[in-house]
């Protein structure tokens, strides 16, 4: 997974507007745990969003993808970012908010991960912390056979990223193939294989508290697709 594809992810997704949806996240977090200061994002990517969230908060970032973490260095200097799997991570230190976004969640595949993360997220957070997880889609609103495509188009680069949506149980299948062009190395073919979990609310919700979090769901959330709330809470 984004072996290859890395150093292409921001062109790909420069139609997300990501400087809004830090500024949303901003939002909620003062507003649900003012006075926070210290946050992990999960599954960070690139880190595009820790360029407008450095300035509020103090931001470190884990993702599984080396390359996406030499990106995300460069973007944010003052955090510190970890090539870890979300499963069973241990970092010996706790944040007040930790985020998980971009359906980042669903690369677990399987109930007992989701579970396992969660666990993970709850041993990272001080008491009465904060955790917004962005979701995947519900197997209600996967269809199969849809055709999807992104593309880039500079002076000395083209991208075309094109796939057809499958499922295989409960896991969506995205099978990605990159045609990339440049004058030097003339169009290269690249394939990627992705699995995400098709978990339901009620399965996410069912995670959520069998790790110790009181949940809450925002149907909307930053993007359209739903965001999650789990609160620590502080022990009495």
């Amino acid at each position: 997974m984004f072996t290859e594809s890395a150093e292409f992810y921001d062109l790909l997704y420069r139609f997300k507007d990501y400087q809004k949806e830090a500024g949303d996240l901003i939002q909620r977090i003062k507003r649900i745990r003012p006075g926070a200061k210290t946050v992990l994002d999960i599954g960070c990517g690139t880190a595009e969003h820790h360029k407008y969230l450095q300035d509020e908060f103090q931001i470190d970032g884990l993702d599984l993808h080396e390359g996406f973490i030499e990106i995300a260095k460069r973007k944010n200097p003052s955090g510190h970012y970890y090539i870890e799997n979300m499963i069973n991570f241990k970092l010996g230190k706790k944040y007040e908010v930790i985020l998980c976004l971009f359906s980042s969640i669903a690369y677990v595949k399987t109930y007992k991960k989701l579970k396992s993360a969660l666990t993970c997220f709850y041993q990272h957070l001080e008491e009465d912390g904060l955790v917004f997880v962005e979701p995947w889609l519900t197997p209600d609103h996967w269809q199969d056979g849809k055709i999807h495509m992104l593309t880039y188009e500079g002076e000395h680069l083209k991208i075309c990223r094109m796939n057809r949506s499958a499922s295989k149980g409960r896991l969506s299948l995205l099978n990605f193939h990159y045609l990339v062009g440049t004058p030097e190395k003339g169009v290269r073919h690249i394939k990627e294989k992705h699995e995400l979990a098709l978990f339901t609310q009620d399965e996410m919700n069912k995670a959520f508290h069998e790790s110790g979090f009181e949940v809450s769901y925002d149907e909307e959330g930053i993007t359209g697709r739903g965001l999650y709330f789990g609160r620590k809470k502080a022990a009495k």
